[in-house]
């Protein structure tokens, strides 16, 4: 029986067939053929059925006898972070004064050529009480000649030394319309202490690791927005030059006490810049860090009381929110606001409490985990982690599950991703073994042969590689800089 939610009398625009479709709906699991039209499932059936939707425009694609599931979807990634990793300095969660300084020199010593140094991750309470003075010299007696701009935790507020400030202050000197206020991102990008040329290199390689390990979506569980403000403009660009290898799900981090609203407008800033490729790039999700100050200068955590307006602005502005949180109080403090957010509210907003808190049977039945309100893996500390998700997962099947089907659920967003039904995304991992006839060791390791989105194969193992797509990339990246300079010289 063919399943699909098209005319029958359009044609498709390409046809997987010839291998195994798992789909996976436990009333019909399998198929042998799928169908895309305009980047999603048109149908699925058996070869013969989708015979007719074949067209004299139709590719067609032979699986040679290989297994199409959907595309995986990672619902703890750091793609942001992890790009940054070799282009700045990410400092470890919870270092104190010393250490982080250690760490800087020791990054500087390792990096002599770089013109400035970034880094990220700082814990505020280490300078708590010092002068910009004070502060500054600190940095000076690490690098006095080079410009240091450190974000903390938060993402909030800088820390820089002399050689900076003097470089900002030349900066401000020579404006025609010198800023009002100087902001921090201001002052970041007048310092533009990132390498553009490896960023994109750092990003190309972690694409093609998520392609090889079978992953169309990524959701990104928290950056600063500098950061990730500048590595969406990268993942935007490579859509542009057709290069985009996974959909991106972003969010905004919020890991002290700020104000709601302020966060809700960068929140829908984020969420405009990426609207014309809203499919393929979004930002509609708070990211927060919920719990109590435990009084140590490493510890940055919203406070709880502050989450009830936070889930108020979510439901009013239709954004979702991810809330890790630390202790099992918290877990039920949060799931209580949430849901009640939740039933109030006229727009749909989905809510995630992330934790590693090992809960009772009689304490998880006493929680009002459901559709809009899901439970996810804590995503605090290692952010290069990988398959966070596949820990409780006893086999293949129930790892594959819980890349697709499951994800989906948890994300909010099973309407579109996570299975092979008529209307559904066209994203699909491909490979040439069983992924079901392997341990779960064994489908860990096991490569794609191929990735697709919106029924375009973006990844075959047998041709593509990052260096390639690099190449491209910098080529149309060079073109719209000399665009962009031709339109400033006729004064458009």
């Amino acid at each position: 029986m063919i399943f699909g939610l098209f005319k029958k009398t359009e044609t498709a625009d390409v046809v997987f067939r010839g291998g195994k479709i798992y789909t996976p709906d436990s009333s019909e699991p399998w198929a042998g053929s799928v169908a895309c039209k305009a980047g999603r499932i048109m149908a699925l059936g058996d070869d013969e059925e989708i015979e007719g939707l074949i067209g004299k425009n139709t590719e067609t694609i032979d699986l040679e006898g290989g297994f199409l599931l959907p595309g995986f979807i990672d619902i703890c990634g750091h793609p942001v972070l992890q790009s940054f990793q070799n282009v700045c300095l990410l400092f470890e969660d919870g270092m104190t004064q010393s250490q982080v300084l250690s760490a800087l020199s020791k990054h500087i010593e390792e990096n002599p050529d770089k013109a400035g140094y970034l880094g990220y991750g700082y814990s505020p309470g280490i300078i708590a009480g010092k002068s910009n003075e004070d502060a500054q010299r600190m940095l000076d007696e690490v690098c006095p000649d080079k410009p240091i701009a450190l974000l903390d935790a938060s993402g909030l507020k800088g820390w820089f030394n002399t050689c900076s400030m003097d470089q900002v202050k030349a900066a401000i000197k020579d404006e025609i319309e010198p800023p009002k206020f100087i902001t921090l991102q201001y002052v970041l990008q007048v310092l533009s202490l990132i390498d553009f040329d490896l960023l994109q290199e750092e990003i190309a390689s972690l694409a093609a690791e998520y392609c090889k390990r079978g992953y169309t979506t990524v959701f990104d569980c928290g950056a600063p927005d500098y950061l990730h403000s500048i590595y969406q403009d990268v993942i935007i660009e490579m859509h542009q030059a057709g290069l985009l290898k996974q959909r991106l799900i972003g969010s905004y981090l919020v890991t002290k006490n700020i104000t709601p609203e302020y966060a809700a407008r960068k929140l829908s800033q984020k969420h405009t810049s990426c609207t014309i490729v809203e499919d393929f790039v979004s930002c509609r999700a708070f990211k927060l860090v919920v719990g109590e100050e435990d009084g140590s200068e490493s510890n940055v955590r919203v406070a709880p009381e502050l989450l009830k307006a936070f889930s108020a602005l979510a439901v009013d502005n239709g954004f979702d929110m991810h809330v890790d949180v630390t202790s099992k109080d918290a877990v039920f403090e949060a799931c209580d606001i949430l849901s009640r957010a939740g039933a109030s509210g006229n727009r749909k907003s989905h809510f995630i409490v992330a934790h590693s808190c090992e809960l009772s049977q009689e304490e998880r039945g006493d929680l009002l985990f459901g559709v809009d309100l899901c439970e996810s893996f804590a995503t605090l500390g290692d952010f290069n982690k990988k398959q966070r998700a596949l820990e409780n997962a006893k086999d293949a099947v129930g790892a594959i599950d819980a890349l697709t089907i499951d994800a989906a659920e948890l994300l909010g967003i099973i309407g579109d991703w996570g299975m092979i039904e008529g209307g559904r995304f066209a994203d699909f991992v491909i490979f040439r073994e069983d992924p079901f006839n392997c341990s779960l060791e064994e489908l860990l390791n096991l490569d794609a042969w191929m990735t697709v989105i919106g029924g375009e194969v973006v990844f075959d193992a047998d041709v593509d590689s990052p260096e390639g797509w690099l190449e491209i990339l910098m080529e149309k990246h060079q073109e719209m800089q000399e665009m962009i300079a031709e339109e400033e010289d006729w004064g458009y």
